[in-house]
């Protein structure tokens, strides 16, 4: 005999109840995501914050050991960047005859420089030893002939750029992956374009007749093929850029010169601050992956020798982390005033912004 009666209410959810439970966890769910997600980008970003800093450090430890901070390259940038400027090389940057000597440190970078200074000194070593040896034909190897050349180093990686770790560059000659690690870290080599002095800096009319105004001349602070002191940062070490980030480009059509630091003669591993963090402006570099961009900016690609131009650029929400001249890093947010931003591209212009 059954002991069901009519009225007895059954335990359970209905239909409508259920649906209502799985909407409510979904709104939670969609709440909690995006706060899950900006957490994870702070921390990403303070890595980044952190990694800036350390290499600031390492290069202030290293003006102060070598009186000068390193050299943004040892190639001239405006020229076809073959061969290396003196006391390592013999190359003029106007005519390629004059580099018929060894070019020692052909395709070298502040990035090389600074290894000892950032935990590295293994490496350096094995880098030095290589760079130092005499080659058959009586000159020296390049920096992207070094066998460990594809050597992860994480503190030159953003932690919120996906690409990373960029161990490879194609050249459209050779189908092998050449030319190394790539990183994020990039130094300020002024206020204008990498290669070429402001026509408003104090110097310019000095040199505006020379036969060419190179990136010797630039108002930067990792400029190249020079080195530059800190006594000669007289806008004020707190005033003035030395180190941002970039965006790094996977190759397409061509290979990727952007943070590619043993390969950087094509201005790949600086920048400077014409144009503010993450700007449509597309970057203008000789040797880039014409398919790609970098923030939703078209590539110009330069033929070597016209005006070479590179931005800061993040994944970071807002702007790109900066460091200056003092240590201090902070992010530069993408709507700051552009004559402000200028200002602190340069160390010497006397055109000082107040933060």
């Amino acid at each position: 005999m059954s002991h069901h009666t009519p009225n007895a209410r059954r335990i359970g959810f209905t239909l409508v109840e259920l649906l209502v439970v799985i909407a409510i966890i979904g709104v939670l769910v969609a709440l909690l995501l995006p706060a899950v997600q900006a957490a994870r980008e702070a921390a990403r970003r303070s890595q980044c914050t952190n990694n800036l800093k350390q290499i600031a450090l390492g290069l202030l430890n290293y003006e102060s050991q070598n009186k000068a901070l390193p050299r943004g390259t040892y190639n001239y940038l405006d020229s076809t960047a073959n061969g290396t400027a003196p006391p390592y090389g013999t190359y003029d940057g106007v005519n390629a005859s004059t580099a018929s000597g060894p070019q020692k440190f052909d395709r070298r970078c502040w990035f090389h420089d600074m290894l000892p200074f950032v935990e590295q000194q293994s490496l350096s070593d094995q880098f030095e030893k290589f760079a130092g040896t005499p080659q058959p034909w009586g000159g020296y190897p390049t920096a992207f002939d070094f066998p460990q050349a594809r050597t992860i180093i994480s503190s030159f990686m953003c932690p919120s750029d996906g690409v990373n770790p960029k161990l490879k560059t194609f050249h459209f000659a050779n189908s092998q992956p050449t030319q190394g690690f790539s990183g994020n870290y990039v130094g300020s080599a002024g206020s204008y374009y990498l290669n070429k002095l402001r026509p408003d800096h104090p110097s310019y009319a000095e040199y505006q007749d020379k036969p060419r105004i190179s990136s010797t001349l630039v108002d930067g602070m990792l400029i190249g093929p020079v080195n530059i002191k800190l006594s000669q940062c007289s806008d004020g070490t707190s005033n003035t850029a030395l180190l941002s980030e970039i965006r790094l480009v996977e190759d397409a059509r061509g290979n990727d010169t952007r943070g590619r630091y043993y390969n950087p003669a094509h201005g790949g591993v600086l920048f400077t601050t014409m144009e503010p963090p993450n700007t449509a402006r597309g970057d203008e570099l000789p040797w880039v992956s014409d398919l790609n961009d970098v923030f939703l900016a078209p590539i110009n690609v330069q033929a070597e020798g016209g005006f070479y131009f590179s931005s800061a650029r993040s994944y970071h929400p807002g702007g790109a982390n900066l460091a200056r001249v003092d240590g201090s890093v902070e992010l530069v947010s993408e709507d700051i005033d552009r004559l402000a931003y200028e200002a602190l591209g340069s160390r010497d212009r006397g055109d000082v912004v107040n933060r």
